[in-house]
């Protein structure tokens, strides 16, 4: 556990450097002033060690949740000839690019920390970058990151922390109407994770929070909570029949999330109802995505309050890092500097406690996790 507080609290001050040192000028109060693409934008020294670090943290691991399963599988998986003759890589519902990845590695090499080496770079570069990019304060940014599991949730989920790649990279094609493109890299995304294809409902989350749409996901979200067994038994039923992979058994397993959790990922979507007007009466699309964003995890997270708790926390990890740049923005709109400073030491108080409870006492992390060091990492590229 001490490894993770730690990386924790080194890479939320290695970000505060970054904006000190390498500033630049947000998009969030102002009308878009640069059209480049933030995963084109140089990464400065700060960023470059936060990517490096949380990747190596992710991929030199031996043991975590499902590692020893990816293990299996990884020294287990099929060469890509049989795997094609097979018909696993045209069975789009099925994961094929996952499968293929795992495949095409393995042709390689039987050493698995390379093949938890590319998602766990590719991901944490897209946060890293969409952090710099489009947050108010990227350290704070970084600290919700940690503090609601996202980090963790894509270090334990491999193809689906393949998929937040491309969703990430889809994000500025969505906000500049380039539809064709945004919806390019959803599918891509969905061919690593089939869950992935709920992103296709982004370009609607660019209006006003806590308008139309919003009001009807929080209906659908109560309506699928009252009868969550027929609801969700219809949705697998027409899934499967298209041929897709719908964990039945996450879906309905009897196990409920903790209200505090829920709470926790209400946060942003509670403020921007309260100070609706005071937050929203100038805000622009990007200030309505990511907060829009944020309410949608909290709303797949309160599914997990009747079931499916791992399923729901896992659909929610797709939309949840919003948090981390809707809140920073809130909090300078609706405060003074001084009174924003003081807000943000008492949020990054409560959030870190939370962080806390949930890996050191709730999940006890420190006794799960084990790695290798990099030398060792090193020296088995060689045989050694």
């Amino acid at each position: 556990m001490r490894q993770l507080v730690l990386l924790y609290w080194g890479c939320v001050f290695l970000m505060y450097l970054s904006q000190t040192y390498y500033p630049v000028e947000t998009q969030l109060d102002s009308r878009q002033t640069g059209k480049r693409h933030f995963m084109l934008r140089r990464a400065d020294v700060f960023m470059i060690v936060t990517i490096l670090w949380l990747t190596g943290f992710s991929f030199l691991r031996e043991t975590y949740n499902d590692t020893s399963t990816y293990i299996a599988t990884f020294r287990n998986a099929q060469s890509v000839v049989e795997s094609f003759a097979d018909g696993i890589f045209t069975d789009w519902v099925a994961n094929p690019f996952s499968m293929l990845y795992r495949s095409l590695l393995h042709e390689f090499t039987n050493n698995y920390h390379i093949y938890f080496l590319f998602p766990a770079f590719l991901n944490t570069l897209a946060f890293v970058k969409i952090y710099k990019r489009y947050s108010e304060f990227p350290a704070f940014s970084m600290l919700i990151f940690f503090s609601l599991g996202t980090y963790i949730t894509y270090m334990a989920s491999l193809k689906q922390s393949i998929a937040m790649f491309f969703l990430l990279v889809s994000i500025p094609y969505a906000l500049d109407k380039k539809y064709l493109k945004f919806l390019i890299f959803v599918l891509i995304a969905a061919m690593f994770h089939n869950y992935a294809i709920m992103f296709v409902i982004i370009p609607l989350l660019t209006e006003k929070p806590w308008g139309k749409i919003t009001w009807v996901l929080v209906g659908v979200t109560l309506f699928t909570m009252a009868t969550y067994d027929m609801t969700l038994g219809a949705l697998i039923e027409y899934a499967e029949s298209l041929g897709a992979e719908m964990h039945e058994n996450e879906i309905f397993y009897d196990s409920q999330l903790n209200v505090l959790r829920v709470l926790v990922y209400w946060v942003p979507g509670i403020m921007a109802l309260v100070f609706n007007k005071r937050l929203f009466r100038n805000s622009n699309r990007i200030e309505n995505l990511f907060t829009n964003i944020s309410i949608v995890s909290a709303l797949f997270l309160s599914l997990g309050l009747v079931k499916g708790a791992n399923l729901m926390g896992r659909m929610a990890a797709y939309f949840e890092f919003a948090a981390g740049i809707s809140l920073p923005w809130m909090i300078k709109k609706l405060f003074t500097k001084q009174s924003a400073q003081l807000v943000t030491i008492i949020a990054t108080v409560l959030y870190f406690g939370y962080f806390y409870y949930e890996f050191a006492i709730n999940k006890d992390f420190g006794s799960s996790y084990s790695s290798i060091s990099l030398w060792q990492f090193i020296v088995s590229l060689f045989g050694g």
